[in-house]
Formats: C-alpha cells, sequence, structure tokens
C-alpha cells in the first residue's frame, strides 16, 4: 500500500507561519503607535503567498498531484490556525498587556472622523455603533 501524505501537516506548519507574520502585522502597529493604510493590502498578500506555498509544497511531495479537496482544506485549516492563533495573543494584548490601546485606537477615530469634517453629533453616533468593537472579547 502506497503512503498517503497528509494535508493537515501542511496547514499546521504554513498556518502557524501566517499566523506568525499577521501577529507581527497587527502587533508592531500598535507597539509602535502608528497607523498604516497599507497594513490591510499586505495581510491580504501574505494570506496568498500562504495559501501557494502550502499547496505547492503538498503537491510537490505528493508526486504532482492534488486534489481541489485537498488544497481547499490546506488552505482553510491554515486559515483557522492562524485566526486562532492571531486572536488569542492580540486578546492576551489588548486585555492584559496593554488596556489603553482601545482609548487610543478610538481617539485615533475620532481626530480621522474630525478631518474629514464629521460633525460632533456624527462623531457621537459613529462612536455609539464603534464601542461594541472595542471590546476585546467582541474585537
Amino acid at each position: 500500500m502506497e503512503n498517503e501524505i497528509s494535508t493537515g501537516q501542511y496547514a499546521k506548519k504554513w498556518g502557524l507561519i501566517y499566523g506568525v507574520i499577521t501577529l507581527a502585522l497587527a502587533l508592531i502597529p500598535l507597539l509602535l503607535e502608528i497607523q498604516s493604510q497599507w497594513l490591510g493590502l499586505l495581510n491580504i498578500v501574505v494570506a496568498i503567498v500562504a495559501y501557494a506555498m502550502a499547496t505547492k509544497e503538498f503537491k510537490r511531495d505528493n508526486g504532482g498531484y492534488m486534489t481541489f479537496g485537498e488544497g481547499f482544506r490546506i488552505c482553510i485549516t491554515a486559515a483557522l490556525i492562524a485566526g486562532v492563533l492571531r486572536s488569542v495573543i492580540s486578546y492576551v494584548y489588548v486585555k492584559f498587556i496593554d488596556p489603553e490601546v482601545t482609548e487610543r485606537i478610538a481617539q485615533a477615530m475620532q481626530d480621522a472622523w474630525r478631518e474629514q469634517g464629521l460633525s460632533e453629533e456624527q462623531i457621537a453616533q459613529s462612536e455609539r455603533f464603534a464601542s461594541g468593537f472595542t471590546n476585546p472579547e467582541i474585537g
């Protein structure tokens, strides 16, 4: 009987790599107190590269063969691993290490809204909407 390779080992490896990279991309701006619009795009690029590398490595080790289901399973599992890793560490950071980070983010949002010309009433309404997302458990 032929040895069959597991998609799980590739998903775990690349999920951890993807998670660590996106975690760094999330924490560095918080630690340095900077905001950047291009970080969202960079996260998408990192995801695509991680998924491509994981499926390419699996296909190479599987004799050049991979079904759609195997590739899908690798990518979804890697995304879940990365998401859980990033969520847990981000939660610990926001809840225990730097609880004031949510206040700084809220202040930066208010400043940005003022620069856009929103009235104080519109800012207050936007704050009420965004307040749920500043809670670490919900975020």
